[in-house]
């Protein structure tokens, strides 16, 4: 599983923060639901090394660190299946040069074919760059148990 990743710095760290309003509950279950799966699509890029897919999934700033660390890893095989994932958004704040919303990931993962799943507990920082890219990518991952 992901782990140790520091966070976004430089253009989102300057900026303004206020909270935005919340979208309505059909919008934040589509929300939820592309969460997952991105999710899942992001440890599976992480386990093969697929520097192109973290690449999609994550802000450049990053995707810099999952590069340095997956050198760091080197051809170290990885392993991460996710049997369950639960999704809370906690909020959404606009700030100057971004849209930051919190997501809290929760569930049941195996990081080793033959190891009992373990749970987790992750905040992701999904973030939506004003008039860059109108995709939500992954900005930074903080365990949180």
């Amino acid at each position: 599983m992901l782990s140790g990743l520091r966070g976004l710095r430089g253009r989102l760290a300057a900026g303004r923060r206020r909270q935005a309003a919340l979208p309505s509950p059909g919008d934040v279950d589509a929300f939820l639901d592309v969460a997952r799966r991105s999710f899942v699509c992001v440890q599976q890029a992480w386990d093969r090394a697929d520097l192109a897919a973290l690449a999609a999934f994550a802000t450049e700033p990053l995707f810099e660190e999952l590069r340095s660390q997956l050198a760091e890893r080197g051809a170290q095989p990885n392993h991460t299946e996710v049997i369950r994932i639960e999704a809370r958004l906690l909020g959404v704040e606009n700030l100057r040069e971004a849209q930051v919303a919190s997501v809290e990931f929760s569930g049941l993962i195996r990081e080793q074919h033959d190891a009992r799943p373990m749970p987790f507990r992750e905040l992701w920082m999904l973030a939506r760059l004003q008039g860059v890219d109108p995709g939500w990518r992954v900005a930074r991952v903080q365990a949180l148990s």
